[in-house]
């Protein structure tokens, strides 16, 4: 099959089946009369309905798309795979510290709700699990399998949009337990989608996470491995939701922030032309 066909399908089936799972998941939960389930609103239920969907379909996908092991997947067995993490992070993190700088931001230290040794181990834990997840899904799966029937930045396009879009979908309105019935599901997305389209600050926000997704789709093309783009998504992560918790702002809403991103791609690629040159360098020095 192929990899935009597979994508295609796998898409529609997770959406489908998820809005029809919705409701009876959600009764469920609700027959068992369990508080610390029955508190959950039927819009929490729904995103975990679809997540169970897309991560249920995710292995047949991979499959679909050609995909047959870890190197495949983007986790290719290399001696230095830390250092590109290790940069990936520290780039991540010095452009959003630049970015911030740029915008004008400044911070409220006084709003914290954490200390900032708790705050940083939850912030480690968020940006660990996204970056694994994102990272795995849209540029291993999707990109990766896109790349078998398509050019790379053909592929990286379609991925950053997809990666950009999906960020944006999220239910607004509260659907009432009591009004719930098998058609919610549906209800649901359609809120997904109206809300995506009015809610103030979603045009910039999305054109800054195309730029962002092709950041870190180039940087998976050229490296051919998950390790770099998500060490640079980890590091994104953290110093966003680091702002975003002192009450900063969130950066991704600032056009400003666009030639930081850039900029850090650029890098990035600087950082991969320098160990080449340095592996190519040790090679002629032990031939010698």
């Amino acid at each position: 099959m192929k990899p935009a066909r597979a994508i295609l399908i796998y898409t529609l089936l997770v959406v489908v089946t998820g809005a029809l799972l919705a409701p009876w998941l959600f009764w469920a939960v609700q027959a068992t009369g369990w508080e610390p389930l029955t508190r959950h609103p039927f819009r929490r239920v729904f995103n975990r309905a679809v997540m169970v969907t897309a991560l249920l379909g995710l292995w047949p996908l991979a499959r679909a798309l050609g995909i047959r092991s870890w190197s495949d997947l983007g986790y290719p067995r290399r001696a230095d795979w830390w250092r590109d993490l290790c940069a990936g992070i520290l780039l991540g993190v010095a452009s959003l510290a630049l970015g911030w700088v740029v915008a004008g931001k400044t911070l409220d230290f006084a709003a914290g709700k954490y200390s900032l040794p708790s705050l940083m181990g939850k912030l480690v834990l968020t940006a660990t699990l996204v970056s694994l997840i994102e990272e795995t899904f849209f540029r291993g799966v999707l990109q990766g399998g896109l790349q078998r029937s398509l050019r790379w930045p053909v592929a990286c396009a379609v991925t950053s949009v997809i990666y950009s879009a999906l960020h944006f979908l999220k239910p607004r309105v509260q659907i009432p337990a009591d009004a719930v019935t098998w058609w919610s599901g549906f209800e649901a997305l359609r809120q997904v989608v109206h809300g995506a389209l009015v809610t103030p600050g979603v045009g910039l926000a999305f054109v800054s996470l195309v730029f962002v997704g092709w950041v870190l789709g180039w940087t998976f093309a050229r490296t051919k491995a998950l390790y770099l783009p998500m060490g640079l998504h980890a590091g994104w992560v953290l110093g966003n939701e680091f702002v975003q918790h002192y009450r900063g702002g969130n950066l991704v809403q600032e056009p400003l922030v666009w030639p930081v991103v850039l900029v850090t791609g650029w890098l990035a690629l600087r950082w991969i032309e320098l160990k080449r040159t340095g592996t190519s360098d040790s090679s002629m020095s032990g031939a010698r």
